[in-house]
């Protein structure tokens, strides 16, 4: 009861804790909610006044989405206003000299002007009042007479008049906006005239947008030199003569680099141009000379609408005459028709200048400068545009039916002249002193090409691109001379009908350069005709000459820097380059040319006669200069069309022919730019045959016909090629000529690379022989080194204990045998980079002669069972310089110096063999270069086989294999058990021992260890198999030998007792067969048996011969075995069971003591 009690009044005692325990919980819980509800309270309440707040702003009539639109508009309209203003200062700032009048002012106070003088002269087609535009423009109509005299910006707004002369004295912009300007009144020299000081901006936009349209369509096989057309159409009362300009027809062709950058296409594109609004100025009578004239001083900007005259104008009018400036951006310069000179544009005066960036200049004519004529010091610039369909007159000689600039400078840099035509053959074969369809210029002219495009220009006579010539300055020195200064650009489809220079023509008294600014920027001068049949030609280039005597110095010259001539067509000879020189002509590979590919008449005699009245014949095989007629002073060529060796030896890319040289005026390397070898073939003076070799160089006096080897192919020829096309600017490709040079003709002076001396370098390749003594020799399978003594403490490469050492001589170069044991080294390319050392160069110039030291010697390799020889070739090279003046050329940079062209020929004076086998030095002996140029090392036609080979290694062939043993126990551990291989059954010649490792395992694979406890190896070689009588296996002779051995495992009971040994013995047989290439296989096989009491071994009845590998091995088991005693097996019982016993005592006493705690625990409580 006690203790009941005393349990209730600990249950009571925690329920009054609980109690507490809750209620104070319940009282913290109190105080925290009074502590925060209040800020909750309040957030929220504060939530719910923000939005009304917002609803009520927002929903009194959105006051605020009006105010951010009225602060949007007002942002706007600011921007606009401000807009309209900075566009109208900026308009009026570009009218120089309106400091005093505002545009405005001029809008309202020339109007009115012009209305009282309307008034005045009672004209009934008075001028409306005039409007000022928002844009700041001036709109007018009718007459404009007096309109834009206080100068302004003015917008037509229909078809105008004036029946005076329009001066311009004030910066004026007339907006022609797709209407006419005429002029009505005879008796003007200028409808325009622009005074000093003053620009006149001539432009034809509605709403921002040229109201002109130019639509291009491509036209196929359209033949060059197309005409430019314009077409009338009838106009009102105002217009001259009755006409308006209704339409303009030009030819634009285009020409595209191919994809392998080597050559252009052409595509001809037809323009149709309406929607114009023009100035057109004509009287009835053709008085009026010009329709804008520009005076010193002034300016005109052209940058849209047409600027032309009438229809039925005589030959008598400039369109533009300028004596200031120029600029023409857009816009149409057409139908001028001037009797002398300049058509279209007339550029006179050293301070005049034309700088055409777009825009047309187009269907003018005149004797000269059918478009445009400069002259006085003008400069012509021209980066854009295009200027086409222009020509000269039918009836008169003359130069330039695009351009012609008489003194001054031309630069053209981009844009197009296409499509212009010279017309007029001046009746003279062979003349060719008219011409330059594209662009001409004479009197000391300086013109620069580094862009743009001279395309599809016609000449009837010469230059049907471009025609450089100060012909008439012959009498004067050459300073201050013409030139031409090609860097970038495409001339390209030009034709000259009835003389040279299809492409460009270089005049007498010229200097032209030609030389792409870069591979990425070339010049292409490609795609060019000349047909001539009278004339030697030049489809690309023509260079004229001077044969008169005494006059040979005002010959052309060009000089052409890293080209690429290939794929021109000559329909006689020298399909590359042609040359009838009365100057010189440099071939060669410094910054110079590749000459191939091109293509010529070929062998044939069947040329035929022409008829110069008919301009007809001269179409057999080959065409040649004036047909081969007599009578001329063209007939060179019939030289070699009467030569068998020229003929028969190739001339399809180069070909000069002259008379009465009996020194140099050409020389012709044989390495080509990029440095390849040329591969030149062909004949020289008529006589013999010739290869140019690629460190060699040719002079020519009279004769020479060269065929390259370079084609498609061969790799080394494409590498050449490559080569030359990856550092080749200057491009020319794809020309023709009827006769000669399809790529260049040159009658003057030729340069194709520097003039600088020129050295040839000999050729150096040595051959040696290889045997191999004892098996055929394989390609490639024994490399050879030459090394060069480089220096004066270097010394003779050597060999000892078969280490190698080079002495400290320089590597140059390894070549491998070949089959037939030849070995071969071309040293050219590096005994050129040597004679190249400035230090050994002076030194062979100063003696006339040097000498070169090197070492040939075979690499020791690893293949087994050879021998290799350590033979050490000295070979000394004595090289001999001889310089030679050819001819005397102007210097790079400045033409007017000049000097002497030398040739410094090096050849190979000597070559001295001594070989040294080991330290023991032979007399030198002089080896002599063979037919194909090679220096043989050794004495290629002494008596015996051991002379003639360089180096014999000896071939004896080996074979190894590596025997092994197995050792096995069962029912033990491994032991240090030893196993015994010999090489006979008694054991008395043991070559190996195997010792396992004990406790490691119950199997083991051993190999055996010789003396010095090194892994025995067995080896076999030729020798061995050949009956050799020292070998102590058994020989089966013949092509194999079979080597028998023995295994069997050392006993020894006494060491491990209870293990039972193995006394089987293996026989192992290794068969050694030589295989037809001089190796030898191995095949190694074992059998089991055992040895009796004499020795002798005797396979086990029903024993395999089983192939030795490393998975299958002779193999030996021991086995350990023991008796163990019946009291021992009881005893092991008894203690198993006496084990049991005292765990389950543990484990009862464990229980009991569990018990008792148990129980000790309850009477406790």
């Amino acid at each position: 009861m006690k203790a009941n009690s005393d349990k209730s009044k600990q249950s009571n005692k925690a329920t009054r804790r609980v109690l507490a325990g809750v209620l104070c919980g319940a009282s913290v819980l109190s105080l925290v909610l009074s502590l925060v509800m209040p800020p909750i309270s309040q957030a929220i309440a504060n939530d719910v006044q923000t939005v009304f707040t917002e609803e009520t702003v927002m929903g009194g009539g959105s006051s605020s989405e009006s105010t951010d639109v009225d602060s949007a508009n007002n942002g706007d309209t600011e921007n606009k206003n401000s807009d309209e203003t900075e566009d109208g200062a900026s308009e009026d700032a570009a009218a120089a000299g309106s400091t005093a009048d505002s545009v405005e002012a001029k809008g309202v106070v020339q109007p009115s002007d012009a209305q009282l003088a309307d008034d005045e002269n009672n004209d009934e087609n008075a001028n409306a009042p005039a409007t000022v535009s928002d844009d700041g423009y001036t709109e007018v109509s009718n007459d404009v007479a007096r309109a834009f005299t206080n100068g302004g910006k003015f917008r037509l707004t229909g078809s105008v008049y004036s029946n005076q002369q329009i001066t311009i004295k004030k910066d004026t912009t007339i907006n022609l906006a797709g209407n006419m300007l005429y002029n009505r009144s005879g008796g003007l020299d200028s409808f325009f005239v622009v005074e000093n000081g003053a620009t006149l901006t001539i432009e034809n936009t509605i709403e921002d947008s040229d109201s002109t349209k130019d639509e291009k369509t491509p036209v196929n096989n359209a033949p060059a030199g197309q005409p430019a057309i314009m077409t009338w159409e009838r106009g009102d009362e105002s217009s001259s003569n009755g006409a308006a300009p209704k339409s303009l027809t030009y030819y634009e062709t285009k020409s595209t680099p191919n994809t392998d950058r080597l050559c252009t296409t052409e595509t001809t594109y037809k323009h149709d141009v309406t929607g114009f609004g023009a100035i057109v100025a004509a009287s009835v009578s053709g008085s009026v000379k010009q329709v804008v004239t520009v005076n010193e001083g002034g300016t005109l900007d052209l940058k849209g609408g047409m600027i032309t005259t009438a229809a039925n104008l005589s030959d008598n009018g400039h369109v533009i005459l300028s004596m200031g400036k120029v600029k023409i951006e857009g816009g149409y310069v057409t139908n001028g028709n001037r009797g002398g000179w300049g058509g279209g544009l007339c550029i006179t005066g050293a301070k005049a200048s034309l700088e055409m960036t777009d825009g047309v200049v187009a269907g003018n004519k005149a004797a000269s400068g059918g478009g445009v004529y400069a002259d006085n010091g003008a400069t012509l610039k021209l980066t854009g545009g295009i200027i086409s369909g222009n020509a000269t007159y039918g009836e008169a000689d003359g130069l330039g039916g695009g351009i012609l600039a008489s003194g001054g400078s031309v630069t053209v840099s981009g844009g197009y002249i296409t499509n212009n035509k010279y017309a007029k053959f001046c009746g003279r074969d062979g003349w060719g002193c008219h011409g330059g369809a594209g662009l001409a210029a004479n009197n000391g002219a300086h013109v620069a090409i580094s862009g743009g495009q001279i395309t599809g220009n016609y000449s009837e006579e010469a230059g049907g691109g471009v025609y450089v010539t100060d012909v008439n300055r012959n009498n004067q020195s050459r300073t201050g001379m013409a030139w031409l200064n090609i860097t970038g650009g495409i001339i390209a489809s030009n034709v000259s009908y009835r003389s040279e220079g299809a492409g460009i023509r270089v005049g007498q008294m010229v200097d032209a350069m030609i030389n792409g600014s870069s591979n990425d920027s070339p010049v292409y001068i490609t795609n060019n005709h000349c047909m001539s049949r009278f004339d030697w030609g030049g489809g690309g280039i023509f260079v004229q000459g001077n044969s008169n005597e005494g006059m040979e110095k005002t010959a052309g010259r060009l000089f052409v820097y890293n080209s690429y001539i290939s794929s021109n067509t000559a329909g006689g000879y020298g399909g590359g380059v042609a040359v009838c020189p009365t100057g010189k002509t440099l071939v060669t590979n410094t910054k110079g040319t590749a000459i191939f590919g091109n293509k010529s008449a070929g062998s044939e005699q069947k040329a035929t006669g022409y008829n110069s009245a008919e301009n007809k014949g001269n179409d057999g095989t080959p065409h040649l200069s004036a047909g081969g007629a007599d009578g001329f002073d063209k007939t060179e060529d019939q030289d070699a069309y009467k030569s068998e060796v020229f003929r028969k030896y190739g001339h399809a890319d180069f070909f000069l022919a002259a008379r009465g040289h009996n020194t140099p005026v050409a020389v012709v390397t044989g390495k080509m730019l990029g440095g390849g070898d040329a591969r030149y073939s062909g004949s020289i003076e008529l006589k013999k045959a010739i290869t140019i070799p690629v460190n060699g160089a040719v002079g020519v006096e009279n004769s020479i016909g060269l065929t390259s080897g370079v084609k498609d192919g061969d790799e080394a020829a494409i590498d050449a090629r490559n080569r030359a096309q990856n550092e080749a600017t200057t491009f020319i490709t794809g020309n023709y000529s009827w006769d000669h040079g399809g790529g260049i003709m040159s009658n003057g002076d030729l340069y194709l690379g520097v003039p600088a001396d020129t050295y040839v370098y000999p050729s150096l390749k040595l051959k040696a022989t290889k045997e191999l003594a004892g098996r055929d020799l394989k390609d490639g399978e024994f490399r050879f080194t030459v090394y060069r003594k480089n220096s004066d403490t270097a010394k003779a490469p050597s060999w000892e204990n078969d280490k190698f050492d080079n002495g400290g001589c320089e590597f140059v170069e390894s070549a491998q045998n070949g089959a037939d044991g030849h070995i071969a080294f071309d040293l050219s390319e590096k005994l050129e980079r040597l004679l190249n050392d400035k230090q050994l160069r002076e030194q062979l110039l100063a003696n006339g002669t040097g000498e070169i030291t090197y070492y040939l010697v075979e690499d020791t390799g690893n293949l087994p069972g050879v021998i290799y020889d350590h033979a050490v070739y000295e070979i000394k090279v004595t090289v001999k310089c001889t310089p030679t003046v050819l001819m005397s050329v102007p210097t790079q940079g400045n033409p007017h110096d000049t000097k002497d062209l030398k040739v410094y020929n090096f050849t190979i004076d000597r070559v001295d063999v001594t070989k040294n086998p080991g330290g023991s030095a032979n007399s030198p002996r002089t080896a002599s270069a063979d037919a194909n140029g090679y220096y043989s090392i050794v004495d290629s036609n002494s008596a015996t086989s051991t002379n003639k080979a360089t180096f014999t290694n000896t071939y004896d062939s080996e074979v190894s294999w590596t025997p092994k043993a197995t050792k096995v126990v069962k029912g033990g551990e491994m032991k240090e058990f030893t196993l015994q291989l010999a090489k006979d059954s008694k054991f008395q010649h043991i070559i190996g021992t195997a010792v396992t490792t004990s406790g490691k395992g119950t199997k083991q694979t051993l190999s055996f260890k010789g003396t010095a406890d090194k892994e025995v190896e067995l080896k076999y070689s030729l020798s061995d198999i050949r009956d050799n009588p020292d070998d102590s296996g058994d020989s089966a002779g013949g092509l194999f030998k079979t080597f028998t051995y023995y295994v069997r495992e050392k006993t020894d009971g006494s060491q491990f007792s209870h293990y039972t040994y193995d006394h089987s013995v293996y026989k192992i047989a290794a068969k050694a067969t030589v295989q037809p290439d001089k190796t030898i296989k191995c095949e190694v096989t074992y059998k089991k048996g055992t040895v009796d009491s004499d020795g002798n071994w005797k396979a086990d009845v029903g024993a395999e011969e089983l192939n030795l590998t490393d998975d299958s091995t002779p193999t030996f088991t021991n086995t350990y075995s023991t008796s163990l005693p019946l009291s021992g097996m009881s005893g092991v019982t008894l203690t198993y069971l006496a084990g049991a016993a005292v765990l389950c005592a543990a484990a009862a006493w464990m229980h009991i003591r569990r018990k008792a705690n148990a129980k000790g625990g309850e009477r406790r409580e």
